[in-house]
């Protein structure tokens, strides 16, 4: 079964967001696949896995679903390895605003995302900066959130979650068609962007390359 972003869900999901020098995607890719389909389909506890890559050639993004806790705890360390994972914290902390891929489902609006091979997804990261407060960047991401799905008729529907350290926001955003998502709206029209004082933001369009399950 593919993976479902939905709150009624009650698989634990993981980010692995990944950041690749120029020309390395495609290699990435293979060799990630390769891992997925020999090494984590065979994992106790692992459920199904979406590999997606930016049209940019410059990222991929592996979202896993596992029974529980303990048996992604248990594959935390083979999957980073599989995956070249960053190992340097502070590195990770200022790229992708979390130290750990574990996420939890906050909300909906509209059709939660399936990640299945067909999708394009619109996949925004707010990385906390230090000292600013979460549940305020959360409560905005919220309001954001449903204002998009509702004005982008590109948008059949999306899901928010949260970093378990509390250090990271991931909107996922799921397109009607092959058509771009309108990134235009998050900015809420003139001035600042609502998350500018607390948290650096990164988007990105996405496709999902691969889909791998439990075997």
């Amino acid at each position: 079964m593919p993976i479902v972003l939905d709150t009624s869900d009650p698989l634990l999901k993981e980010f692995w967001p990944l950041a690749l020098a120029p020309g390395k995607q495609l290699d990435a890719t293979r060799r990630i696949v390769e891992h997925l389909e020999a090494d984590l389909s065979i994992v106790d506890g692992f459920r199904s896995a979406a590999l997606l890559a930016s049209g940019d050639g410059t990222s991929l993004v592996l979202v896993a679903a596992w029974r529980d806790d303990g048996a992604a705890d248990r594959a935390h360390a083979a999957l980073a390895g599989w995956l070249d994972a960053e190992t340097d914290t502070a590195l990770a902390r200022r790229r992708f605003g979390t130290l750990t891929p574990r996420v939890f489902l906050r909300r909906t609006v509209g059709t939660p995302p399936i990640l299945d091979e067909s999708a394009m997804l619109l996949f925004t990261r707010y990385a906390l900066k230090p000292g600013h407060s979460f549940g305020a960047l959360a409560a905005l991401s919220d309001s954001n959130l449903a204002m998009r799905v509702l004005q982008d008729t590109a948008a059949q529907g999306g899901a928010m979650l949260v970093a378990a350290d509390s250090g990271a926001i991931y909107v996922v955003m799921r397109a009607r068609t092959a058509t771009a998502l309108d990134a235009s709206q998050a900015t809420n029209g003139g001035g600042l962007p609502f998350w500018a004082p607390f948290a650096q933001r990164e988007e990105q369009l996405l496709a999902v390359v691969a889909v791998v399950q439990h075997r």
